[in-house]
């Protein structure tokens, strides 16, 4: 009986193990995938992949996050603004989710703000008031769920780039608050492979086109 029992165990425990290589790999894979998408399809595809990995892995939080994180890009280069709010929408409830499984999480928190900041994007005259504010609250609560987190700061900054100087934004007003992300993304490093480890090759291209600017 012990040995069928040890059998059994070891059996139970190869197959778990099996199952959690597989899981990294295929979402390593897709994470690398999320650089080389250029277009809505590819972010779509790649979003439907992730899903995917999410409905099977319903205790971890990283697929839903991806899954989310993806729709937004998508959203950020659709051409319609219908299409762009059907994509965040999607990834509200995909974020709801990571969040119901890992609260007070520096990375969903920036994610939660960075909808915001996309739904902001696609009218801002008529929904700075409302989603600007919420894109703050949720880039204050990451920063302030782990102040090592570049990436609260830089979404902070590139939303303060491309606001009118006569609202408060502009490349002056940006540069420290990029600056201060930059010194984090020199500092950082991921807990493991599936983290999330995005945004400094887009603050050092801002940094840099900012410094151009500013020695004309």
């Amino acid at each position: 009986m012990k040995i069928f029992l040890s059998i059994i165990l070891s059996a139970v425990i190869f197959s778990s193990a099996f199952a959690q290589d597989k899981y990294e790999q295929t979402m390593k894979k897709n994470i690398v995938k999320i650089d080389e998408s250029k277009t809505v399809s590819d972010y779509v595809k790649l979003g439907n992949s992730f899903e995917r990995i999410a409905l099977a892995e319903k205790d971890k939080w990283l697929p839903f996050y991806y899954t989310s994180f993806v729709y937004v890009l998508a959203s950020y280069i659709d051409s319609s603004s219908a299409m762009r709010d059907m994509y965040l929408d999607k990834s509200v409830e995909l974020a709801r989710i990571a969040d119901s499984l890992a609260a007070d999480n520096s990375e969903i928190l920036t994610l939660k703000g960075m909808i915001a900041q996309a739904r902001m994007q696609i009218d801002p005259m008529s929904r700075w008031q409302k989603y600007g504010s919420e894109a703050d609250a949720n880039f204050r609560k990451a920063i302030k769920a782990d102040s090592l987190n570049p990436r609260p700061e830089y979404l902070i900054g590139i939303g303060t780039y491309y606001t009118p100087v006569q609202f408060g934004g502009g490349a002056d007003n940006a540069r420290p608050i990029l600056e201060r992300s930059m010194k984090k993304y020199e500092q950082f490093v991921p807990a493991d492979d599936l983290m999330p480890n995005w945004g400094k090759e887009a603050v050092e291209t801002l940094l840099e086109i900012s410094e151009i600017n500013n020695k004309e």
